[in-house]
């Protein structure tokens, strides 16, 4: 597909995450039903709780899919199909770690520092 844009795959990035914290992760979001705003249970909580910082909502959901069964559906899925090509990358060297635990902003540049060097 790469060959057929006449592009070339410059870098892979890994997200390296102790699997159990990224199951608190994903299974602690919800969003506000209204607008949408992102929230955690434990790390991204309204300022006043049950009420959306954003647009002062007071109803929220939690998306199906990050129930912790699907969760860890999703990282076998994940250790079957796609971790066995990490080595293939990290042989033709393009394959880059980034911290994925960190906070947001840390990650972000992480990113951005991996995105320079290319």
């Amino acid at each position: 597909m790469l060959a057929e844009r006449h592009l070339t795959l410059d870098v892979v990035i890994e997200f390296v995450v102790f699997e159990p914290d990224l199951v608190d992760r994903l299974t602690g979001r919800f969003t506000c039903q209204h607008c949408g705003a992102s929230y955690h249970e434990r790390d991204n909580r309204p300022k006043v709780d049950g009420i959306c910082d954003v647009c002062g909502a007071c109803e929220f959901i939690c998306r199906p899919d990050d129930s912790p069964e699907t969760v860890k559906a999703r990282l076998d899925v994940y250790r079957r199909q796609t971790a066995p090509l990490l080595p293939y990358y990290r042989k033709t060297g393009i394959l880059q770690q980034v911290d994925g635990s960190a906070d947001i902003d840390a990650v972000t540049r992480e990113i951005e520092a991996v995105i320079a060097d290319i």
